[in-house]
């Protein structure tokens, strides 16, 4: 990566979403925490727009800067006047998750298991075995939609942060990252990833996602139009 850039310190979170929008779309809806807890059930296509919109948005066919005014991204540009507002790619979330880390996770611990308990992601974020499912006495189910943070997705910054300060880069929800989806990361300077696919990234697992899904390193993808009380996103902004 040759450009600085800012991250999030916390995933988007509902209340944010609302006030840029003006809609409430999240599956986890309870009246005392949705402020604080991160937006789900938001596409790609929301964020960014869709691939078949005017103007047309491809990344990384078409620019960063290129966006739909009617999208999330495309609002917030306008109420702030910052234009690099958008996104990670994927190297720049891996970037971000590790703080310079070269482990599993980024607090430098071991390898995790599938356990249904990890002591690490105990600490770094929320999982489905730290209250993020509901064991019903035979299986682990989906909390109710107006459970409190205690179960489901967390108050952002519940956890341990990064060594950079940037909270639930483990775990929460999956957070969208730019590029298309494709059998590696790519290489070189500022990696743009492939021109095409049918699915874009999504990295860092989630509330209801075992330890190791919750890895630095660990991939996963979905349809720019998916939208799941799995996914969410965190912003960056990177600089000329």
């Amino acid at each position: 990566l040759t450009k600085d850039f800012y991250a999030g310190v916390f995933e988007v979170t509902q209340r944010q979403w609302e006030l840029i929008t003006g809609a409430q779309p999240s599956y986890f809806t309870n009246a005392t925490y949705y402020a604080s807890r991160p937006v789900e059930k938001v596409s790609y296509e929301d964020i960014r727009g869709a691939s078949n919109s005017v103007p047309s948005i491809n990344w990384p066919v078409t620019d960063r800067s290129v966006v739909t005014t009617n999208s999330f991204l495309g609002m917030l540009r306008t109420k702030t006047g910052l234009a690099e507002f958008d996104l990670p790619t994927e190297a720049q979330w891996e970037y971000l998750c590790r703080a310079g880390t070269t482990t599993y996770y980024n607090d430098n611990g071991a390898k995790p298991g599938n356990t249904a308990s990890n002591a690490q992601m105990n600490a770094l974020g929320r999982y489905a075995y730290n209250g993020g499912q509901v064991w019903n006495g035979s299986v682990w189910k989906t909390p109710a939609q107006g459970c409190g943070a205690t179960n489901g997705t967390a108050v952002v910054g519940s956890y341990q942060a990064n060594a950079w300060g940037l909270y639930d880069t483990h775990g929460n929800v999956w957070e969208w990252c730019l590029d298309w989806s494709a059998g590696s990361l790519a290489g070189g300077s500022d990696p743009a990833g492939s021109d095409s696919g049918s699915n874009r990234v999504r990295r860092g697992g989630c509330w209801g996602s075992p330890a190791s899904y919750c890895r630095s390193a660990f991939r996963n993808h979905d349809a720019p139009s998916a939208r799941s009380n799995f996914i969410g996103f965190r912003l960056v902004r990177t600089l000329p």
